[in-house]
């Protein structure tokens, strides 16, 4: 089964482009939402990331993950391939 990744982004961050390369570097389908300016998406992202404003914010299957240096220390760690 094929988990389910979602990431919050800004469509000029450098971070969110950082972290959405190493899921399609790993062929990972994922689901973006692009929230620039929206502050009402925001504020649903931070209710869903524990408080966390800051960009990306990736889950997977609906457990939190963090932001793009979470989900590559991860990766350096080899724990993201088995959540994927």
């Amino acid at each position: 089964m094929t988990a389910k990744v979602e990431i919050y982004t800004w469509s000029t961050c450098p971070f969110c482009i950082r972290a959405k390369a190493l899921l399609n570097r790993k062929q990972v389908d994922f689901i973006e939402y692009c929230i620039d300016g929206d502050q009402n998406a925001r504020e649903d992202m931070a209710d869903r990331a524990n408080g966390n404003r800051s960009l990306p914010q990736i889950f997977i299957d609906d457990r939190h993950i963090g932001g793009c240096d979470e989900i590559h220390a991860l990766d350096r760690q080899g724990k993201i391939d088995p959540l994927l």
